[in-house]
This record gives C-alpha cells, structure tokens and sequence, in this order.
C-alpha cells in the first residue's frame, strides 16, 4: 500500500474513486483517498478484510495513517463499531483498532476495546486495559514528535475532510528552520512536502491553506506562501 508507507505520502498514492460496496485488494488506496467527500460506512467491513488480507496489521509502516483513517471512522459511526470489531476478537495484534478505537473515546469505542481484551491473550489484554485507563489526546494536543504523527493527521483528514489535523501539520513547518536537531527538521521538513503534495490533489486542502495565510505568523506565512506559488506556477505550464 504505497500511499501509506510514510507521512508525506500518506495521502498522496490513494486515488479518487469511491466504491460503494467497500474496496477489493486492489482498489483500498482508491477507496480510503477521497473517503471524507462521500462517506461510506458500508464499506468499512470490506476494507478491514482488504487490510487483514494484505497483513498491514503486521505492517509497521501503515500503522499510523490507518489508524488516523479509523479513529474518525470509529467516531463517525458509533453504532456500527461493535459489528465492525467483533471478527477480531481473539486474534493478537490488531494495533490499528485499539488505538483508533483508543483515539475515538467515545462509549462505544472503549467498550469495543474491552471486548478486544476480554479476547486477548493475558500480555495484550494488560496493555489493552493499560490504554482504558488512560485519556487520549485529542488531535490538538497530541504530539508530533515523529514523522508517523503526521502520518496519523494525514489519515484522520481523509476519513473527515476536517481542517484541525492539516492545521496542525501547517504549524510544523517552521521546525524545517531548526538547527542542531535532525528530527525535528524532518518532521518540518515532511509537513512542507506533504502540504504541497496535498494541495494540488485536494481541493479541501489548498482551501485549508489559502484561509490560514490569513492568520499565519510571519515565518508560517512565508512557507505557505512557498506553497502556493509552486502549485500556481505548475498550474501555469498546464
């Protein structure tokens, strides 16, 4: 699943098809891109056998995004989350439900949680119980210390189509600025490439952008700027 490798290509590799009945093995990145222009719950069954069937449960390189897709799912839909976990029960290592399900907190997320510990080995179930007993993040408070929290942003606006997860990634650009630390000039770094990237293949994105350089400091400014004047320029040779 090549959308879903790192945080700048998150949203990038996922096509603009929406399959009413739920994704095949073939079509989950065609599926998952454009999923907050047209929900489709019905298909979330579909997409979850796709992903057991591709092992991207054992995949840790898609854990992030997908988790991020699920969380806003999960929140969306509270009433359908206990059909949608009930087959994994049981089965070890289903990282992506418990913390999109941990993520969501909502009743019905954490009771589905406690079913998957209830089902899990004595190991799982104590880390399980660990995340019950511990209050999330939200999306505004969560830290973005690593490349995979903007993976996980990434996928939470592609199930909602919200601007809070993009605003957040807009408030790392300046980190690419900061000298003497790789990391953080990696996660700037990868905010201003999958900003970009983004924005030229969502509409809702580049919206996002043009609206916060309103309201940006001066150095955010300057970088969306960058942003913007790159897509208008490619736009020009069209």
């Amino acid at each position: 699943m090549k959308g879903l490798l790192c945080a700048t290509a998150a949203a990038l590799a996922l096509a603009s098809i929406v399959v009413r009945a739920g994704p095949s093995p073939d079509d989950l990145d065609q599926w998952t891109t454009h999923y907050y222009l047209d929900p489709q719950p019905d298909g979330v069954e579909a997409a979850l056998t796709v992903i057991t069937a591709k092992g991207f449960f054992e995949n840790d390189d898609v854990q992030a995004p997908l988790s991020g897709f699920f969380t806003e799912v999960f929140r969306a839909n509270p009433d359908r989350i206990e059909g949608w976990i009930t087959p994994y029960i049981g089965v070890p290592r289903r990282h992506i439900l418990y913390s999109a399900l941990w993520m969501a907190n909502s009743k019905s997320s954490r009771a589905a949680l406690e079913r998957l510990a209830n089902g899990a080995t004595p190991d799982e179930a104590r880390s399980l119980r660990s995340l019950l007993t511990t209050p999330p993040p939200t999306i505004e408070s969560m830290a973005i210390d690593s490349p995979a929290a903007l993976d996980y942003l990434w996928g939470c606006f592609l199930a909602s189509g919200s601007d809070v997860p993009v605003l957040r990634i807009i408030d790392q650009l300046k980190l690419a600025d900061i000298r003497g630390n790789v990391n953080t000039m990696m996660i700037g770094g990868a905010a201003h490439w999958s900003l970009s990237s983004n924005a030229k293949q969502h509409d809702r994105v580049l919206s996002i952008v043009k609206t916060r350089m309103s309201s940006a400091d001066g150095d955010t400014k300057a970088k969306l700027q960058e942003i913007l004047s790159a897509i208008e320029a490619e736009e020009a040779k069209k």
